[in-house]
């Protein structure tokens, strides 16, 4: 039992696919905010209906969660899987506990972590995307950061990879979100990854930029217009058009375009790579 008093076989009565689909964008995107899971979880429902899920998953011993502090007072919760909720999701995947790397102080790590600003900037891109989805496009899915790596991890690991279905296309992306942290000669490397990687896949590999500023957006394409070829594709866009206007949107800069700058749509994009089954139809 856990110290709530639930097993995984007693909560076989009490969760639904709801609850596991929860369980499973909490653990792949690290820690989620109340109000993002219950924008892509509950779309239609009163917020207060989230919370109430989320307080009984907490209950269950299913999810844990923390807040952190700042000048302006006290952040949303974030939420995170507990030991329980890391048992069902091994069960769920078919592999051991250990497998999926949940600590017992996973909270506490996450609350602390330098890193937890970039983990809600990339779960809040990833939210704007399946919102995105209610418009004329459709996010088929997405892999976070450790099925990326788990994946491509010899060649590159990229911070997300989408696949995005809109007028009979498909787009199939990998996804930088990038707070400017990293020198961009650094960023830059990563080009050579994407390259290794169209290689043995004989796909091109096609990259999403998210950034904090204009001014880098301009500085990142300047750096990789050289890298941009026929086996790799850039994008960049910022955080701010991201979330103001919409991933979907003409908020997408070519990398490496002669002429006049313009903003592309991500179905532009899909156009401008169709897959092999594409460009036969």
């Amino acid at each position: 039992m856990t110290e709530r008093g639930y097993t995984p076989v007693s909560l076989m009565t009490r969760l639904t696919e709801r609850d596991m689909a929860i369980v499973c964008d909490v653990y792949d995107h690290q820690a989620l905010t109340t109000h993002q899971i219950a924008r892509v979880h509950f779309p239609e429902a009163d917020p207060r209906r989230a919370r109430r899920r989320l307080l009984a998953l907490y209950r269950y011993g299913v999810l844990d969660r923390f807040r952190r502090h700042t000048p302006k007072g006290k952040l949303p919760d974030y939420w995170v899987l507990a030991a329980t909720g890391a048992q069902l999701l091994a069960h769920h995947r078919g592999v051991e506990p250990p497998e999926l790397g949940v600590h017992p102080d996973q909270a506490e790590r996450l609350g602390y972590s330098s890193q937890l600003g970039h983990i809600q900037g990339l779960a809040e891109s990833f939210v704007r995307f399946v919102e995105a989805g209610d418009g004329q496009g459709e996010l088929v899915c997405w892999y976070g950061e450790r099925e990326c790596a788990r994946r491509w991890g010899s060649h590159i690991r990229p911070d997300g990879y989408l696949r995005w279905r809109q007028e009979e296309s498909v787009l199939r992306a990998f996804f930088e979100y990038d707070t400017g942290t990293e020198s961009l000669a650094k960023v830059r490397r990563k080009m050579v990854g994407y390259a290794n990687l169209a290689r043995y896949r004989d796909r091109p590999s096609i990259v999403l930029f998210a950034v904090h500023s204009e001014k880098r957006a301009q500085h990142l394409e300047t750096k990789l217009a050289k890298d941009v070829s026929d086996s790799v594709g850039a994008y960049v866009t910022t955080h701010s058009r991201l979330t103001e206007q919409g991933p979907e949107q003409r908020v997408w800069r070519v990398v490496g375009a002669t002429g006049s700058p313009h903003e592309l749509r991500l179905v532009d994009i899909a156009h401008r790579h169709p897959l092999p089954e594409q460009a036969q139809g």
